[in-house]
């Protein structure tokens, strides 16, 4: 008699990974040229969707790309060292406090690894980033979420309520993502003067560079405690498609603990290559903000004609409420050939990245029907 030998369904087998990982939904990133095709058929489009700095980077980063990819066979530098040095000539500080990352997402990820035990808690504000309760979820952190305010700037007297208890991690996001909005030096200093120094503060800076307000390092020095600043090239630098983001810590001993789970080669040769040209061009890194800033004024502009409610943006993009609710206007400008990002925000927000004038001019031209109720 033949014997079938009898395998269990699938769905009996208990899950490989871990149950955390159950609660973690994975990050949405903006729609692609590609997907935006496929939808729309048709290819001239303005990719106003991922905030990426549309400007391009220096002219320089090219070249020095080339060059890096003589030798592809050799692995890059495991430390970035010729980076970090120039990083720390630029900002002032000990190269030895200074780590690379593959984005400020990979910082993140190093960060919350490093220093978040399962059941410690995250002190955050949404909607922010959603690469923390990712990340954090990841660590099996406990989330703790102070909402912000109906204009989203973050409610800084009940955040000091939750900083002053102490969390392993607390994050601030300036100017914050998807929001555009940016704290103040008095707002960072009063939530520090209220957080023990056990506290792992960690700030987002990844559009610094559109908002240079204050000295973030010189308020976390005073504060006394573990810090980072994370802050990356994919912004302001355009160098998104290579992937670089760095930190600047307190202290060499926690940028030592990050190399202990960093991977080795975790930033390429030509990625470590671009990012020193484009940090050496402080003249094109000028004209791209401004211009980007003056951009970003003119589409304000109109959308305060059409009486379209949005935040005060310090960042490269606006955050607006769309009375056509954000897929149907996200729909509409697809059509039109302008991909933006509709967000989950309650309300009907959308996040709209400024691009070069004339991605704007179409932009301008499209709003009023894709708003419209």
């Amino acid at each position: 008699m033949l014997v079938v030998d009898q395998k269990p369904l699938a769905s009996a087998v208990p899950s490989p990974v871990r149950a955390a990982l159950e609660t973690v939904q994975p990050y949405k990133s903006g729609m692609t040229l590609a997907e935006a095709g496929r939808r729309a058929g048709r290819s001239d489009f303005s990719k106003l969707a991922s905030n990426e700095n549309l400007l391009g980077p220096s002219p320089k980063v090219a070249e020095a790309v080339m060059a890096a990819m003589a030798h592809p066979e050799i692995y890059p530098d495991p430390y970035s060292e010729t980076l970090r040095n120039a990083l720390a000539t630029s900002l002032a500080v000990d190269p030895a406090r200074i780590v690379v990352s593959p984005g400020s997402e990979g910082l993140i990820d190093y960060l919350f690894r490093a220093v978040i035990a399962p059941g410690e808690t995250i002190l955050l504000s949404t909607p922010t980033f959603p690469a923390y309760e990712i990340f954090g979820r990841c660590a099996e952190a406990t989330i703790i979420d102070v909402p912000r305010l109906a204009n989203f700037d973050l409610d800084v007297e009940a955040f000091k309520v939750e900083a002053a208890k102490g969390p392993k991690l607390l994050v601030l996001c300036t100017p914050n993502n998807p929001t555009g909005n940016a704290l103040t030096g008095v707002d960072i200093g009063e939530i520090l003067a209220v957080t023990p120094r056990s506290t792992v503060v960690f700030v987002d800076e990844a559009y610094r560079e559109y908002h240079e307000a204050f000295n973030t390092f010189a308020l976390l020095e005073a504060w006394g405690g573990p810090w980072v600043s994370a802050r990356t090239f994919s912004k302001a630098y355009g160098l998104a498609g290579l992937r670089v983001g760095y930190g600047v810590a307190s202290s060499a001993e926690l940028v030592g603990y990050l190399d202990r789970l960093r991977p080795p080669f975790n930033v390429t040769a030509a990625s470590q290559a671009a990012a020193l040209a484009a940090l050496a061009d402080v003249e094109h890194l000028e004209r791209t903000v401004a211009l980007t800033i003056a951009e970003r004024g003119r589409v304000e502009t109109a959308l305060a004609a059409l009486g379209i409610e949005h935040t005060r943006s310090h960042a490269n993009f606006v955050f607006l409420k769309t009375p056509a609710g954000p897929e149907a206007t996200s729909e509409r400008l697809l059509q039109e050939g302008l991909i933006i990002r509709p967000t989950p925000v309650a309300g009907g927000w959308v996040r709209i990245t400024i691009g070069r004038p004339a991605d704007n001019d179409r932009l301008i031209a499209a709003l009023p029907a894709a708003l419209a109720h």
